[in-house]
């Protein structure tokens, strides 16, 4: 078993780097929900999330395997953030004709700015010291805009309550990151001209390389973030940042949490699936038939008979499975969860990770390192915490053997 884990993993990663893919994105999530998978760790504590924008202007991405150079995380957009998925050949123009933000305006001052793009939320620092935020930003205004009133602009705000300064700027300047602050002519080592390189990841004609949004924290401290986009001079031609989950403490792999539920009229059977942050679905119906369909249609099982349903789920660097068991049959039509006879959690980890029994049997743990490297083994009887606290952030494997078979659960330690 974690033989087979560790091929996947790796054959995944070479197989994925030898072909480019363009960024993935995801419109299906709440602001809220983002922030609180990808910035609730051991570093900070976020919360009253908000966001306002226009009605396709945030979502996930995934940019692993593209010229983006961010994994995965947080976009927001000026216009669709689905226009994004294309190379940089294909135009990306929404007009949300929406407002822009008077604090952008006073960036770009004397441009006015239009179909603002704004997250806001807070976080309790629980350490000191420095942390920051990966972002990109890209814009179809580069390079034929640059110099001009289409100055479209992007600001990291943070307040400590007494002060409010914009972090994210151009590295060793005070220059808010903006179309006619970074392009071919102006601190050009930050700038990518998509466009003249015939790029196919992303739509966007120029882009920043990653650029990083740091700030000093003090210990057990309240801060207010507002990160904010926005067209300069008109509301056409997209602009965009991408916000990485590496942001904030946050690990560089992010498990694809996997689950569905289901309904069941006869031998009819209709799967909904709730999984995050996956990029590609199998779905086994356990009688031969196969799907990668997202979201499919009921299928009519064509006898009767217990069947094991179960749904993969990939993405950059992860993968789960979740499984449901069914009878179908003219006297069946019942379904339950197939369950592991314990629990792991929580998981991601930080500073421990509790193994318990669910029964109280006793089970045999071993975690390994993504390199096969055994760092812990031992006996659970009844529940084992183990502490995770000289471990590094990461991709583990933890393996549990029970009396009638081995299990292999993937750890990701914050």
């Amino acid at each position: 078993m974690k033989s087979n884990f560790y091929f996947l993993f790796f054959l995944i990663l070479a197989s994925s780097s030898l072909q480019a893919q363009v960024v993935f994105i995801d419109t299906g999530y709440t602001a809220e929900q983002m922030v609180m998978d990808f910035f609730d760790n051991s570093c900070v504590t976020p919360s009253n999330v908000t966001f306002n924008g226009g009605p396709a202007s945030m979502g996930f991405f995934e940019g692993a395997n593209t010229d983006l150079g961010l994994n995965a995380g947080i976009v927001l957009s000026t216009g669709d953030v689905n226009l994004i998925s294309a190379s940089a050949d294909v135009f990306a123009s929404a007009n949300n004709s929406t407002a822009g933000d008077a604090d952008l305006d006073a960036l770009v001052v004397p441009f006015q700015t239009f179909d603002a793009a704004i997250l806001e939320f807070d976080i309790l620092v629980s350490t000191p010291g420095d942390l920051n935020f990966e972002y990109v930003f890209g814009s179809e205004e580069y390079p034929e805009f640059v110099g001009s009133a289409f100055n479209d602009v992007f600001a990291f705000w943070l307040s400590d309550g007494v002060t409010t300064d914009n972090i994210a700027l151009i590295p060793g300047t005070t220059d808010a990151v903006a179309i006619n602050s970074v392009n071919a002519d102006m601190n050009d080592i930050y700038y990518v001209p998509y466009q003249e390189q015939s790029g196919t990841t992303l739509v966007y004609d120029g882009f920043t390389t990653p650029l990083p949004a740091t700030f000093t924290a003090m210990g057990d401290g309240m801060y207010h973030v507002k990160i904010a986009v926005a067209d300069a001079g008109d509301g056409v031609f997209d602009s965009g940042v991408f916000i990485g989950i590496e942001s904030l403490c946050g690990p560089m792999l992010l498990s694809p949490p996997t689950s569905f539920t289901l309904e069941q009229d006869g031998n009819t059977v209709s799967v909904v699936n709730e999984s995050r942050y996956a990029t590609s679905w199998h779905w086994d119906y356990g009688n031969g038939y196969e799907t990668d369909e997202r979201n499919p249609a009921p299928y009519d099982y064509p006898e009767d008979g217990t069947y094991t349903i179960v749904l993969t789920t990939e993405n950059y660097c992860c993968s789960e499975t979740f499984e449901y068991e069914v009878q179908v049959g003219e006297t069946v039509a019942v379904h339950e969860l197939v369950e592991k006879p314990f629990s792991v959690q929580p998981n991601p980890a930080q500073d421990y990770l509790l193994i318990e029994s669910k029964d109280g049997a006793e089970m045999v743990y071993q975690l390994f390192d993504i390199t096969g490297r055994l760092l812990y083994s031992g006996t659970v009887n009844g529940n084992t915490q183990l502490d995770l606290s000289g471990v590094d952030a990461g991709l583990y494997l933890l393996s549990i053997q029970t009396a009638d078979q081995t299990y292999s659960e993937r750890i990701i330690r914050n």
